[in-house]
């Protein structure tokens, strides 16, 4: 009698899960993913209850969830539901099935956004090694590996690679998909971290062009756009173009378009502008949630303007919390681990501590030349600075 009613109240919640499950995917559908996560976690608390936390249902209905935490920014508690299941689902489900691929692509992306591109890279290799002709699991892996690459510096390697990846994902969703101009917009980061700016102008008006409405993927784009302008020193149609868009712009967009904002009036000679408008910058950043890959470039930009208005001890000061966020958040061949670095030996140069300014920028361009190539425009600034201080 009694192991028949606990057959019954089995069967009854393994019944519940799969209708929490079918409920998370409908509310998912709908962009109700805050709605959808209350009904991925019971379902995985049903499951293990039931049949354990090694079951193949109970482990594909905890990826799923932990996805959905990702996407609700909850990352640290995402992170640690997917290296649990990630501990078993290779032997339970296989190394080729979807929700072992999505675990590592889901994690190979938290670690990125954390600041892990050397094990993010090594996740997405995983899947993409299993997925040699990458199905819609192997493209959104080759994404997130893309931008791994762009984290430890290897721009060239992601710029030359995302056209391959956007014609791919054009045969899957579209040529006007946003999955697939993502990869253009990002083609354009990378291309102004190269210093080939006049490329990324181009690639981002096109960019620009295709999308017509303005929506969040135009506001990045436009971000891209004002950084090539200000690298081909155009710095009053950067500001007009930042100006515009921060109209719009909110969260890490809106913070990277007021560095570029200040980018631009510093380059004009309008210091007291671009402290203003790096500190609105800072401002931001502290009241928000952030990716922790903006950090240090808050503290350089303002650094740089703070040295733009005489304000000296400020910039030394926020020049080394950038040097440090850089060191806690980047790799050391990142754009702006390099940047943030020349900065301060820029800071040291103007508080007349010459010999220490020399040595620590000398650094800086042999990391400029090792990482980005001697023509690359911060390497032969870099170089320039160094023979005026000499």
């Amino acid at each position: 009698m009694f192991a028949g009613l606990r057959s019954r109240a089995r069967e009854r919640d393994l019944r519940r899960a799969d209708r929490l499950l079918a409920e998370g995917h409908r509310f998912e559908a709908a962009a109700g993913r805050a709605q959808a996560e209350p009904a991925y976690r019971k379902a995985v608390e049903l499951l293990t209850a039931r049949l354990g936390g090694e079951a193949s249902a109970t482990l594909a209905a905890r990826v799923r969830w932990a996805d959905t935490l990702a996407q609700l920014a909850r990352r640290e508690e995402a992170a640690a539901e997917l290296r649990a299941a990630l501990v078993h689902c290779p032997a339970v489900l296989g190394e080729d099935h979807p929700s072992t691929c999505n675990a590592r692509r889901s994690l190979a992306t938290l670690l990125l956004l954390q600041g892990h591109p050397e094990e993010a890279l090594e996740l997405t290799e995983t899947v993409l090694r299993r997925r040699p002709a990458p199905d819609v699991l192997g493209l959104a892996a080759w994404d997130v590996r893309l931008r791994a690459l762009g984290s430890l510096g290897r721009h060239r390697e992601a710029a030359d690679a995302a056209p391959a990846l956007r014609e791919r994902l054009a045969q899957a969703y579209g040529a006007d998909d946003l999955r697939t101009l993502k990869i253009g917009a990002d083609r354009a980061q990378h291309l102004v971290q190269l210093g080939e700016y006049e490329t990324a102008e181009h690639e981002c008006r096109e960019l620009i062009e295709l999308r017509g409405a303005v929506d969040l993927f135009q506001l990045a784009v436009t971000n891209a756009l004002v950084l090539a302008l200000v690298g081909l020193g155009r710095h009053e149609e950067a500001e007009a173009a930042a100006r515009k868009a921060l109209t719009r712009a909110e969260g890490d967009v809106g913070i990277s378009l007021a560095l570029g904002l200040a980018r631009s009036l510093r380059g004009s000679g309008r210091h007291e502008d671009a402290w203003r408008a790096a500190a609105d910058a800072k401002a931001k950043f502290l009241l928000t949630n952030p990716r922790p890959v903006l950090a240090a470039p808050v503290h350089t930009v303002l650094a740089q303007t703070l040295l733009g208005i005489g304000h000296l001890p400020q910039a030394e000061a926020e020049a080394h919390r950038a040097v440090e966020l850089a060191a806690t958040h980047l790799t050391p061949a990142h754009h702006s681990t390099l940047e943030a670095a020349t900065t301060l030996g820029t800071v040291l140069a103007a508080t007349d501590r010459r010999t220490e300014a020399i040595e620590h920028l000398t650094r800086c361009a042999a990391a400029w030349r090792e990482h980005y190539g001697p023509d690359h425009p911060r390497t032969r600034a870099t170089e320039a600075e160094l023979a005026a201080l000499a």
